[in-house]
């Protein structure tokens, strides 16, 4: 056991006979029960898996029942779910298929769904029996008569069908780690008191299709390895990809006693998706597809057939990978998972590990649950682009998915404060991805967001990208205890030249202050700020946003400056820091909030609330108290609706009020500076009913789960200065689940499992729609699952300092338990205790927040220590081992 550093002076010794130090809550490896059907909606229901992790089981027959309508995608009725690792990301359909997604070189799909062209996506099979039937796994060709299951899991889709006699399992997963493969594992099972003689069909489509040029890509004729039953295709030269990577499909168990890689020879002419040729025949004809070159269209597939002897009751389990890798590594990924027949089990108990285990008592078991599955929804977000050399996060969606780009760069930088606490490793990983797109050029943006081939996307400028980067360094510097990353040299992206992450880190804050505005905050990009187009649609010059941003991070970032020894660097940061929060005190408002910014000379937000800068105020200290009870209680009247007419809002708090909220006296954007005369752009708003600002009474309005997260952050701060401030943080946490909006609007699909980055506000004519008006793909938007995870960690009270965490619970349970990979904090009378992970060896002084009377005393890894008692907090100091658990405790 280390021992305990005790480094503060005239400290007097730890008590003789001091009580048993409670045990370590980093041993503790129990999963509490998340099982609870709250905000199951009405495509199916929530439950748990044999590992305590969620599932949902998808039960509506989405095809005849009217339910089963996506508003946000007119004539789809398809709903999706998210499987990935940190390589590959894959979608799961409601109609039995997987669609597989990779950017490691262009941002591609594998087997995207043509129907029209044949294209049927794959990740299903088909049962020949021996009395000549022909049973299909895909939902939507499914026996008539049969019993279907689908269930969505953490990590999983898997499918059960039962029909003549057979029961046929499946499981489509992507592997934890770092594999860019898809496992299919089918198990086939005879119901039947007779031996059967039956053929499996594996089928999986070739349709690669780059998104971002949206174009399908060029391919050769496939290829068939006998010695490891193994087809392959090799992707053309094509869109700037100089080294394409091939798509393969194996089966890893079984003997493959033919197959198929033309369209017509295995689904026939015309194609019968439901009843193949070959399949009904119970035969291949080895058929080669021709080549195709790029933009042109295939008629390639890979199908194998594999034929099974099932005694009675008897059941089999056959194995497939499918995947697209560098020619060179095919062979080696395929005889791994040749030899891990239990690469499922193996996979799951790396997310049960990994995952976050929550207990916020039984009535708050549905919160636990869906912070497991939105930390699931994070990490399985995770790409690798070869040409950045690193993995990111990514916002998914429609910005992904549709338009083909890894929009943006302010996204994976706070997609990257959770996993500070959660995966370092990926943190860093991705700040060096967002680093390496810093230009040398001294007037350089970073870009908006990335296009294949690690090229920039630029959609104007916008001038908060450098604060989300600074933003995020200090997050990790002092999170992760790790300074010495910064030393790292990484280069800039147009001159290549190499210099160490902190000269990048000081050159981000040099170009975030040349442009100081005259008012105090920041000019406005071309594009605008967190919110695009606010500059054209705010209309904005000035931006106070990015000011209250950056009185946060500015000394945060000198914290992290004076852990690394750069004292004159932190007291600029710190200077500046200053000058903001005047300009913050000179921008509050006689109405109670803080302006949002300026048009001119025109201070903008006078007269209406905006949502953008009051959490960041309050994270920056800007309000005294009277001025943050106020504060609150106009978010609460005006963005939450709590006594607005029409109000509260069902879900999360607006960005904007009503636009017809009588107490506003300020409306933008507007035709008429003045306001006399008619609102002729309002009555315009509101007759768009699936854009976000519609019925607001400023631009974008809608419910933003990014500025929700900050505001519910904020919030928590406020506790022990506002009245209630824990239950109303709480409030604002729940109001933004994806289990209140299925509760609230049963019937929507998207906000069931996962969801768009907005939705309408309460205030619109459509409350219960959500999204940007992008069509082709709804949810799976990460902004929603990063806040669930990084509040958490904030609602317990994690934050990390210069020289180690202050730790004040604001979660209102008198009870709770929450562990992360490399941070926990649990509360229970009399007693707060938890752990830190330090990537670095070295003493680790410790804040906790004392809660009612008695004598505290204090432990570090389990030995009790000396500390002195500051402000309300018990300070003491112990041991970091770099990658170990440092447990703490205080006891009263």
């Amino acid at each position: 056991m280390r021992h305990a550093v005790v480094a503060l002076a005239l400290l007097a010794a730890a008590p003789g006979g001091a009580s048993a130090a409670p045990a370590p809550l980093s041993a503790d490896t129990s999963r509490p029960s998340v099982e609870s059907s709250y905000g199951s909606g009405n495509f199916g229901h929530w439950g748990v898996d044999a590992d305590g992790l969620p599932t949902f089981s998808y039960e509506l027959d989405h095809m005849t029942d009217p339910r089963g309508a996506i508003p946000e995608t007119p004539n789809r009725r398809r709903a999706q779910h998210q499987l990935g690792n940190d390589n590959v990301v894959a979608t799961a359909w409601n109609d039995g298929y997987t669609m597989l997604w990779s950017q490691s070189r262009l941002m591609q799909f594998v087997n995207l769904w043509e129907a029209d062209n044949f294209h049927w996506a794959g990740g299903y099979g088909y049962l020949r029996t021996d009395d000549g039937k022909v049973l299909s796994t895909l939902y939507l060709d499914r026996p008539q008569g049969s019993e279907f299951d689908r269930v969505f899991g953490t990590g999983y889709y898997k499918k059960r069908m039962r029909s003549e006699g057979f029961e046929v399992r499946e499981d489509v997963y992507v592997p934890f780690g770092e594999d860019p493969l898809l496992i299919h594992e089918v198990q086939l099972q005879n119901l039947t008191a007779s031996e059967r003689r039956v053929s499996w069909f594996e089928y999986w489509d070739v349709n690669p299709f780059d998104r971002s040029h949206s174009a399908n890509r060029g391919i050769s004729s496939p290829q068939w390895d006998e010695s490891r039953q193994m087809l392959t295709v090799d992707q053309a030269n094509d869109y700037g990809d100089t080294k394409p990577e091939t798509i393969f499909a194996a089966a890893l168990n079984g003997e493959v006693s033919g197959y198929d890689t033309l369209i017509e020879a295995f689904f026939g002419a015309p194609p019968s998706r439901a009843q193949p040729a070959g399949a009904v025949a119970d035969t291949t004809t080895q058929s080669i597809a021709p080549p195709v070159p790029p933009g042109g269209e295939n008629s390639t597939l890979f199908a194998m057939r594999t034929p099974v002897t099932l005694a009675p009751g008897e059941s089999v389990t056959l194995r497939y990978a499918y995947g697209l890798a560098h020619r060179e590594q095919v062979n080696g990924l395929v005889d791994k998972y040749r030899a891990a027949p239990d690469a499922l089990a193996e996979s799951q108990q790396r997310w049960v590990d990994w995952l976050p285990r929550a207990d916020f008592g039984s009535q708050d078991r549905w919160v636990a649950r869906e912070l497991t599955w939105d930390a699931y929804l994070l990490r399985s977000a995770s790409v690798y682009e070869e040409e950045c050399g690193a993995h990111t996060i990514t916002q998914g969606g429609y910005y992904q998915y549709t338009a083909g780009y890894n929009w943006g760069f302010r996204s994976w930088l706070h997609y990257l404060l959770p996993i500070v606490y959660t995966e370092p490793e990926l943190a860093r990983e991705i700040l060096r991805y967002s680093i390496k797109l810093q230009p040398e050029v001294p007037e350089g943006f970073v870009p908006y967001g990335t296009g294949p081939l690690c090229q920039r996307f630029d959609l104007g400028t916008s001038n908060d990208l450098d604060f989300w980067l600074l933003l995020s360094a200090g997050e990790y510097g002092l999170g992760a205890r790790d300074p010495d990353f910064f030393d790292e040299p990484l280069p800039f992206h147009d001159t290549k030249r190499e210099v160490s992450a902190w000269e990048h880190i000081k050159i981000a804050y040099r170009h975030q202050e040349s442009m100081k505005g005259r008012n105090g905050g920041y000019t406005m990009g071309t594009i605008g700020d967190w919110s695009d187009f606010a500059t054209p649609l705010g209309p904005m010059t000035e931006s106070l946003l990015v000011g209250a941003q950056l009185a946060y991070a500015y000394p945060k970032l000198a914290e992290l400056a004076e852990l690394r020894g750069d004292d004159s660097f932190a007291a600029e940061l710190r200077a500046r820091a200053a000058e903001l929060h005047e300009m913050l005190d000179a921008n509050w408002t006689g109405l109670g909030w803080y302006a949002r910014g300026w048009l001119g000379d025109r201070q903008m937000g006078k007269g209406v609330i905006y949502g953008e800068p009051q959490p960041w105020a309050i994270l920056a200290g800007a309000p005294d108290g009277d001025q943050a009870a106020t504060l609150v209680a106009n978010i609460r009247r005006f963005l939450t609706g709590i006594g607005a007419p029409g109000g509260p809002s069902r879900i999360g708090s607006a960005m904007a009020p009503s636009r017809k909220d009588p107490e506003i006296t300020e409306k933008g954007p507007s035709i008429d500076p003045t306001y006399t005369l008619p609102d002729m752009l309002g009555l315009l708003l509101e007759n768009v009913p699936n854009a976000t600002f519609a019925g607001a009474a400023a631009y974008p309005g809608g419910v933003w789960f990014d500025i929700n997260g900050h505001l519910t952050w904020a919030l928590s701060e406020l506790d022990g200065l506002v009245p209630g401030a824990a239950e109303l943080a709480w409030d604002e946490y729940t109001r933004n689940t994806l289990a209140r909006h299925a509760a609230e609007f049963p019937d929507h699909w998207n906000g069931t499992i996962s969801i768009d980055d907005a939705c309408n506000a309460w205030y619109s004519s459509d409350p219960s729609r959500c999204g940007i008006g992008i069509p082709f793909w709804i949810g799976q938007i990460t902004e929603q699952p990063t806040w669930m995870v990084m509040n958490a960690i904030r609602l317990a009270g994690v934050t990390p300092t210069r020289d180690g965490y202050r730790i004040a619970p604001h979660l209102p349970q008198e009870t709770f338990n929450l562990r992360f990979e490399r941070v926990g904090v649990s509360r229970e009378p009399g007693t707060v205790r938890g752990y830190v992970t330090p990537e670095r060896d070295g003493p680790i002084e410790l804040r906790v927040k004392l809660a009612g009377g008695g004598a505290p005393q204090a432990y570090a890894d389990g030995e009790p220590v000396a500390h002195t008692v500051e402000d309300g907090y018990a300070v003491f100091t112990g041991q970091g081992s770099a990658d170990e658990p440092l447990d703490w405790a205080v006891g009263f």
